[in-house]
């Protein structure tokens, strides 16, 4: 028993008031614990307790960075849209063309979600609305996408291809909450081309001038 508990002890140890540890690497390591809750779970109907017992702190710990569940779950996306539109802005074959560039910036996305874990468990049917309401009404997301897209949606319309009346903010605003209406019902079960049809039609006309 006195093993077990000084065992407990440790595995708890930094999240102690007195552990050398800082406040991003905390927040990191209870979001990678948020991740895995929700991988196992299955979809995004997890506890804080939950995710105190997977990164082996007291619940208040996570209180100490997070105020509630919602929270946990917006850290996991923040990270995971950030390492992907990265990704996706630095591999778009013609980063200065507006028109073709705006497509493949949503369309990637929805490329990436397919078949995975993470991506299933927080848009699965019982928690998908969930995970969009935060998307839709979270500033920190926009900012997120807002780093990536910004510089691009800028010198497109520094060089005329986008309506000088836009806000570049604004548009980055738009775009993900395109991408978001291509991952609900019914869109996310209709065909790419399909749905590259639609941007075409929607989201190119109304950005890029002719």
């Amino acid at each position: 028993m006195a093993t077990q508990e000084v065992a407990d002890g440790a595995s708890r140890r930094w999240g102690a008031e007195t552990a050398l540890l800082d406040d991003d690497e905390a927040r990191r390591r209870l979001v990678d614990a948020t991740r895995r809750c929700l991988i196992r779970r299955g979809s995004a109907r997890i506890t804080v307790q939950e995710v105190a017992k997977e990164a082996a702190v007291a619940r208040s710990t996570v209180y100490r960075y997070f105020a509630n569940r919602d929270e946990l779950i917006l850290g996991v996306l923040l990270a995971g849209i950030d390492t992907a539109i990265d990704a996706i802005v630095v591999s778009l074959p013609h980063p200065e063309e507006a028109a073709q560039s705006l497509v493949e910036l949503v369309m990637r996305p929805l490329e990436l979600v397919k078949d995975n874990e993470l991506t299933d468990a927080m848009f699965s049917e019982d928690s998908g609305w969930v995970v969009m309401a935060l998307e839709v009404s979270s500033e920190a997301v926009v900012e997120t996408y807002h780093r990536h897209l910004g510089p691009l949606i800028e010198r497109w319309q520094a060089d005329g291809q986008l309506h000088g009346d836009l806000d570049p903010r604004e548009t980055t605003r738009w775009i993900n909450t395109v991408a978001l209406l291509l991952m609900a019902p019914p869109w996310v079960s209709r065909s790419d081309d399909a749905k590259r049809l639609f941007l075409d039609q929607y989201l190119v006309r109304a950005l890029v001038r002719e």
